[in-house]
């Protein structure tokens, strides 16, 4: 976790990415997310970094842990880029999936322009 928190910190935009398991997101993003709690109450250290959100579902439950990192995003005020939801039934199948890597490119393009634009959460 120690080198989790460390890239956190340095990084100038996070994509978070989930599969989706009986219903939620994986134990691990769920980790990540709790574990970060304790950076957040030092003085906002994600404020001002951008966030995407990809997430691989082969069910329901897709849209609830996207809900839940977007919520994540705001209260920490972050940027919010946009997210990809996509559902897959088998190991791999998502990269057969010509418009839902298209649009995970094209999430990459976008965190880096909002990281360019020098976006800052309003104090």
């Amino acid at each position: 976790m120690q080198e989790v928190l460390k890239g956190t910190l340095e990084a100038d935009g996070i994509i978070f990415g989930t599969l989706i398991y009986f219903y939620g997101m994986t134990a691990q993003a769920k980790a990540i997310m709790d574990r970060t709690y304790a950076i957040c109450l030092r003085g906002a250290q994600l404020s001002n970094k951008t966030g995407g959100i990809i997430a691989v579902a082969g069910g329901i439950g897709l849209m609830d842990a996207i809900k839940d990192w977007y919520f994540y995003i705001a209260i920490n005020h972050m940027a919010p880029a946009s997210y990809i939801g996509a559902y897959a039934s088998e190991r791999g199948a998502i990269k057969e999936k010509e418009r839902e890597m298209k649009m995970a490119w094209e999430l990459g393009r976008q965190m880096v322009q909002l990281v360019d634009s020098g976006w800052r959460f309003p104090e």
